[in-house]
């Protein structure tokens, strides 16, 4: 006779009872409390805003009917202390500006947009401290970002990409806000939700008639500002396109190689998803759709790198996922996302003291998803462990040598043009967006493996609502 089993989510974790549940719950928020304390001591308050001061700024001239762009042409548009945005988006700081401590306000809505957007995704208390304690977070925390919010706005697309009014308008928002983001509008399109696109096209549109209606700098002039702007700081950043250019190819080459890049990589998500079930489909491909975001944008700073979060949290928290983590944690992708960030870039102006207290606090954040198997999970005999874990390391050994001869050829390439130390963040930053597609590959197979073993059924390619087929007779027809 079976003994009873604990109740469990629908991801196979066990849900805490009585005075556990009561425990966890408590403690969440605490924990989580005295990270942000930690975070905003430690390196946020010790840094200038610069990014959300050139808003501000930006919202205080258009307050007083001046042009919040620098004059064009001038070295000060690619100074870091220009408003270089689509000029709507000054408006929502025309009245921040003028509260005191306005700066400070917006990094405090910027933590709850995390904390919202993690909330969204449906992850606990262990995903929220790993998502603010990634190094990328912590940046961007620190310059004042808009990614915080992109984030969070990523994770409610993916949430409402079933409503196509709401996930229109707020992919255009999301374009609008930053414009590499423009293929989440093709992900609207290839995942067969046409009228989400039509309506993502035509806010758009409206969004971009206005700001050329209101702005002082017309279209054309904007661009060319991009341009020089990507131009300067494309090399200093951690792009596909600053790397080539670090090689010795020039803006144009490396641009447009970088978009055949993402190309790439976007066409190989798209045929990989050609005959998974639907949701791990929209997965695969929203992974797709934004690391094609940065892989072709001229201009990648670290805290960008956040963004790659979105994606990886919808597919760990969703069906994919949770089929992917067998044998493992749940939250084992986004722990080494942020074990990964740390390796790649720390954030700025950290002193040894405040590296060696983050990796106190980091490391057992980190560890803990890495260490212990997946609730409910099997673990298996210890020599079939040690099996696996052998032929994994075989499989992967021609992967690590074919990832570090392309980039040691990378770094002699720049070192012979004097760049060599820009190009291991950069490349770095390329491997981990590759890694993520790798990963949502498997996790979309392991989905259909799992639903197909389960259920006896036939997988059908993105885009059909129809049922399943599971009659043979109906199948052949």
């Amino acid at each position: 006779m079976r003994m009873d089993l604990p109740p469990r989510r629908r991801d196979g974790a066990e849900i805490p009872t009585g005075a556990g549940r009561g425990a966890a719950r408590a403690a969440g928020p605490l924990v989580l409390a005295a990270l942000i304390g930690l975070v905003w001591v430690g390196f946020v308050a010790p840094i200038a805003h610069f990014d959300v001061d050139v808003f501000l700024r930006a919202g205080a001239a258009v307050a007083d009917g001046r042009d919040p762009y620098p004059p064009p042409g001038t070295p000060e548009v690619y100074s870091g202390f220009a408003f270089v945005y689509p000029y709507l988006m000054s408006l929502p700081f025309v009245p921040l500006s003028a509260l005191p401590g306005a700066d400070d306000l917006f990094i405090a809505l910027s933590v709850v947009a995390l904390l919202a957007a993690c909330r969204l995704a449906r992850a606990g208390w262990w995903a929220f401290a790993l998502v603010l304690g990634t190094s990328c977070t912590i940046t961007g925390l620190q310059m004042g970002t808009l990614n915080a919010l992109l984030f969070c706005g990523l994770v409610a697309l993916w949430r409402l990409r079933d409503a196509p009014v709401a996930a229109g308008v707020l992919a255009a928002l999301l374009v609008y806000s930053k414009l590499f983001l423009i293929p989440v509008v093709l992900w609207l399109a290839v995942t067969r939700r046409p009228r989400a696109a039509a309506i993502a096209v035509a806010a758009l549109g409206v969004l971009f008639a206005l700001g050329e209606l209101y702005s002082p700098v017309p279209a054309r002039t904007y661009a060319d500002m991009l341009a020089v702007l990507a131009r300067e700081e494309a090399p200093d950043g951690l792009s596909l396109t600053g790397l080539l250019m670090n090689t010795g190819l020039g803006l144009d080459v490396a641009t447009w190689t970088a978009r055949g890049v993402a190309c790439v990589l976007l066409a190989g998500c798209l045929w990989y998803a050609r005959g998974a079930r639907r949701a791990a489909g929209d997965g695969l491909l929203f992974a797709g759709v934004v690391a094609a975001a940065l892989v072709a944008s001229p201009i990648v700073w670290s805290h960008y790198l956040l963004l790659l979060a979105a994606p990886l949290l919808a597919i760990a928290r969703g069906p994919a996922g949770i089929a992917a983590a067998r044998g493992g944690d749940p939250d084992r992708p986004l722990a080494l996302f942020t074990a990964g960030s740390w390796l790649l870039v720390t954030p700025h102006l950290s002193t040894p003291m405040d590296l060696f207290l983050a990796a106190a606090v980091v490391g057992p954040l980190v560890a803990v998803p890495l260490l212990r198997p997946a609730p409910g999970g099997r673990a298996g005999r210890p020599e079939t462990r040690s099996r696996a874990v052998r032929a994994a390391g075989l499989a992967a050994a021609p992967a690590v040598a074919l990832v570090a001869g392309v980039g040691w050829a990378l770094w002699a390439l720049a070192r012979a043009h004097g760049d060599d130390q820009r190009v291991i963040g950069a490349y770095g930053a390329l491997v981990g967006m590759v890694a993520l597609l790798v990963w949502a590959v498997r996790a979309s197979r392991s989905a259909g493996a799992s639903a197909d073993a389960g259920r006896g059924c036939i997988r059908h390619p993105i885009g059909p609502d129809a049922p399943p087929v599971t009659d043979a007779r109906q199948a052949s027809a």
